[in-house]
């Protein structure tokens, strides 16, 4: 099992980046990818750059180079309900474009052609509500959308209401990894930390919280790396008293 993790900025890596184990380097068409084990775990772990050129880019060569089983991205996302607080965990269900408009064809808002309105993730990675309560995160699942605009004004935010009335958080680049993940099928889930709430003073709060934010998806993501290292020793530990239990043991009457 290898994890491949995908974060913009420098803010959005560098916790977990610090914690990669045998860690090296690869530098390929601007992005970096930095390979190694994080709690026991193979992991590839991307800085993509900001924006969805960026995102699929940095997706695409991570998925060809390193072949993860799994892709996860990280990092900050503003909110466009105030239901939700600076630090609270939004985890996607499915993710759109927000900036995307081929209606006149008779797509719904949002869809490429060729494409599926939605991009749905894989619910094996959804990280269980106990997790967040046990990090003492508030944790909620739904859909994410992404354009290539930070949301900082009342226009750009009632667009989006009104398109996507069910949209939790809205960012910069889940959809485009959501879209190369579904052009390689490969699962993939968004597990990112709310920075700000998309309103006239979004920018401000951004830069306030970004570090907030970061710490909060670190935790989840790292908390998402161990709960698989387990299972996984778990799944070997059954295999082999399965190998080494007797056969009449296997054949005892329930």
């Amino acid at each position: 099992m290898k994890i491949g993790i995908i974060g913009a900025m420098e803010e959005e890596v560098t916790l977990l980046r610090d914690k990669i184990e045998n860690r090296q380097t690869i530098t390929i068409g601007g992005s970096e990818i930095y390979t190694g084990q994080l709690h026991g775990v193979d992991v590839a772990l991307l800085k993509s750059g900001i924006g969805k050129v960026a995102a699929a880019m940095g997706a695409t060569l991570l998925l060809e180079r390193c072949q993860p089983d799994v892709i996860i991205n990280t990092g900050s996302a503003g909110g466009p309900a105030s239901t939700l607080k600076v630090g609270d965990i939004v985890v996607s269900d499915e993710a759109r474009y927000h900036d995307a408009d081929v209606t006149a064809f008779g797509y719904e808002y949002g869809q490429l052609p060729g494409c599926p309105a939605g991009f749905k993730a894989d619910e094996n990675w959804w990280p269980p509500q106990r997790a967040a309560l046990a990090l003492d995160l508030n944790a909620v699942r739904g859909l994410i959308v992404s354009g290539d605009a930070f949301i900082n004004g009342s226009v750009g935010l009632a667009k989006i209401r009104h398109n996507f009335p069910q949209a939790i958080a809205v960012e910069m680049e889940a959809t485009a990894i959501a879209h190369v993940c579904h052009n390689f099928k490969v699962p993939f889930v968004v597990v990112r930390a709310i920075s700000d709430v998309a309103d006239q003073q979004s920018h401000l709060s951004f830069e306030e919280f970004l570090a907030v934010a970061a710490r909060q998806s670190t935790l989840m993501v790292e908390n998402l790396v161990q709960n698989r290292h387990v299972a996984k020793s778990l799944s070997f530990a059954l295999a082999a008293l399965l190998l080494l239990a007797p056969a009449w043991l296997l054949a005892a009457p329930r």
